[in-house]
């Protein structure tokens, strides 16, 4: 991927080295087990994820200890693996919302960005996060992404500095 951890320098968030045009997804689902599948299937077909199962595994423990839903219509799965060599992450937009994401306030989600990082990428990673999550808590910002009619425009504004 791009240079990385340039991406995450610095106060800016730039997604556009970790997320692709097809991993940016405008889709109809209604639950959270289809949203985080969707993506998974998605991040599993990426060269830095090398096993689908151990990203679902770790996906789904992960919420296990606890929902990744943070609110304001916003849920940020995320994992570190061995078998992930590199960053990455998926999006998905949920126009209808999905209710049963068990978010912090109980408000449907409906845009999901999934992150899975290699094991030893642990201060990378966090950076991601917190700037991921600062960028997100932006109104004008979310609500250009909550109106998105396309995918291609999803990526669009997803990757906008």
């Amino acid at each position: 991927m791009a240079d990385s951890v340039s991406s995450v320098e610095g106060g800016e968030c730039n997604l556009a080295g970790y997320l692709t045009g097809d991993r940016a997804l405008l889709l109809d689902v209604h639950s959270k087990h289809e949203v985080l599948d969707r993506l998974i299937d998605c991040l599993a077909g990426s060269p830095e994820v090398a096993s689908r199962e151990e990203l679902a595994a770790g996906v789904y423990e992960r919420e296990k200890l606890m929902s990744t839903g943070i609110g304001l219509g916003i849920a940020i799965p995320h994992v570190r693996l061995a078998s992930v060599s590199d960053l990455a992450v998926a999006a998905a937009l949920v126009p209808e919302g999905i209710d049963d994401y068990e978010s912090l306030d109980s408000m449907p989600v409906r845009l999901v960005l999934l992150i899975a990082a290699r094991s030893d990428q642990h201060a990378e990673y966090l950076r991601l996060l917190s700037r991921l999550s600062s960028k997100l808590k932006d109104d004008c910002f979310r609500e250009r992404l909550f109106a998105c009619g396309s995918s291609a425009e999803f990526y669009a504004q997803l990757i906008e500095k």
